[in-house]
């Protein structure tokens, strides 16, 4: 390797450089070096080309900050309903059976004869006339021929008789005359008196053999009037042995089967008249004084979700129930196949009637502190959480979903969430899906 060499440098004076501080040496006995002279003046002159390209390049000045505020993002979908004016209804929720307005027992009238057919079955509906069962006409049938034999006898015999008759009639006109000559004769002194009375005999057992024959004849008119009662009887018979239902309706039970014996009283079905119905309810004593006749009652069932109907209180039973202390409420129920006689129903009251604000239940959300709250819908979708005082609830109504009156802290128009409201918060934004 070669030897590294300093640089020249200048001569100068070693006593001023070693006053400076500034004199290094390479070497004894060499001359002196200035490395931190030269050092420091480089330094310098880079600081100077640094300010001076500070003045002479100048930087743009950065754009301006825009402060912009960005809404938070919606959370979730939710729908709305509109807070709504409309009719509050105060009602009385009771119990009841359903039972028949008037329940038929058909009976045949032809007694100790054999059922040969049932023609219905629980539930079929019949028509006024319709036969519902017939019974075995065998015996009636002979009886029927044997009447009809008996009176052609009895006819006969009146013929016979009045033939009798009419033999009496003439033998009675030949007595008077053979009386009338007989009279002019003895007038005359040609007969005697003995031959007189002899014709005047006759002519009285005349006139009692017509009388008699014409009693005959009655009696014979009365045997074919009595026969001919017996036949029609029998007739008649012949067309009940077809049981007919007498009005219109729903067989409610079939009580009869074939091949048992008809009996007067015993009931072969029964029969819902016009199929209407009706539902009996126990109301308290209490509570008496806010049912009045006429009311609109809706009827639901527990178990059958189809069941939506609308009665009207018919009557109260002027009785108190001295054990239970209820009345029996009679609610008159419209025509529906999903009835059956001894149904289990509820049913609802109208106690009273108002116009009020309506929410959906399913927008109320109970808090701990028993209050209860909706989210009402603001500008840009934000929620607010609003507390409320309600009132009566509205139950389901056909396409009607549950109500619930809102007696303070909404008005009508006002917009709530109807559904998701579990999920929400105060000041939440929302997107809007309309309320069905």
């Amino acid at each position: 390797m070669q030897d590294l060499h300093p640089p020249q440098s200048l001569e100068i004076d070693d006593d001023s450089l070693q006053s400076n501080g500034a004199v290094m040496t390479y070497g004894q006995g060499r001359r002196p070096l200035i490395w931190p002279t030269l050092l420091l003046g480089m330094l310098a002159g880079v600081g100077l080309t640094l300010v001076v390209t500070q003045f002479l390049v100048r930087k743009p000045a950065p754009p301006e900050t825009v402060q912009t505020t960005i809404a938070p993002p919606a959370s979730q979908t939710v729908t709305i309903a509109q807070v709504t004016s409309g009719a509050i209804a105060e009602t009385l929720a009771v119990n009841g059976t359903v039972k028949a307005m008037d329940l038929l027992s058909i009976a045949p009238q032809v007694s100790g004869l054999q059922i040969r057919q049932v023609l219905v079955r629980e539930g079929d509906r019949v028509t006024a006339g319709q036969v519902l069962a017939e019974l075995d006409d065998t015996t009636l049938q002979a009886d029927l021929r044997q009447a009809e034999a008996q009176l052609g006898v009895a006819q006969a015999q009146v013929t016979q008789q009045q033939a009798a008759l009419a033999q009496s009639r003439a033998s009675l006109m030949e007595a008077q005359q053979n009386l009338k000559r007989s009279e002019a004769l003895a007038s005359r002194g040609a007969i005697s008196d003995q031959e007189l009375t002899r014709q005047r005999t006759q002519l009285l057992t005349a006139q009692e053999a017509v009388g008699l024959a014409g009693a005959e004849v009655e009696s014979a008119r009365s045997a074919v009037r009595a026969q001919q009662a017996a036949l029609d009887r029998l007739q008649t018979q012949l067309t009940q042995t077809a049981v007919r239902s007498p009005a219109a309706g729903i067989v409610a039970e079939r009580r009869a089967t074939v091949g048992d014996i008809s009996a007067s009283g015993v009931a072969v079905v029964t029969l819902i008249q016009n199929n209407e119905l009706r539902l009996v309810a126990e109301i308290p004593q209490a509570q008496l004084d806010q049912v009045t006749p006429g009311a609109a009652v809706l009827i639901t069932s527990n178990t059958d979700s189809r069941l939506q109907l609308r009665g009207v209180v018919q009557s109260i039973d002027p009785v108190v129930n001295a054990t239970t202390r209820t009345a029996l409420v009679n609610i008159t129920l419209p025509a529906n196949d999903l009835l059956k006689v001894g149904m289990f129903l509820r049913a609802e009251i109208t106690t009273a009637s108002r116009q009020g604000l309506r929410i959906p239940a399913a927008a109320v959300q109970p808090q701990a502190d028993g209050t209860s709250q909706v989210f009402l819908l603001g500008p840009d979708n934000q929620v607010t959480a609003r507390t409320l005082e309600l009132g009566s609830r509205l139950p389901a109504r056909g396409d009607q979903p549950p109500l619930v009156e809102e007696r303070q802290g909404l008005q009508a128009g006002d917009q709530v969430v109807a559904s998701g409201v579990g999920f929400l918060q105060d000041g939440d934004r929302v997107t809007v899906s309309p309320w069905r």
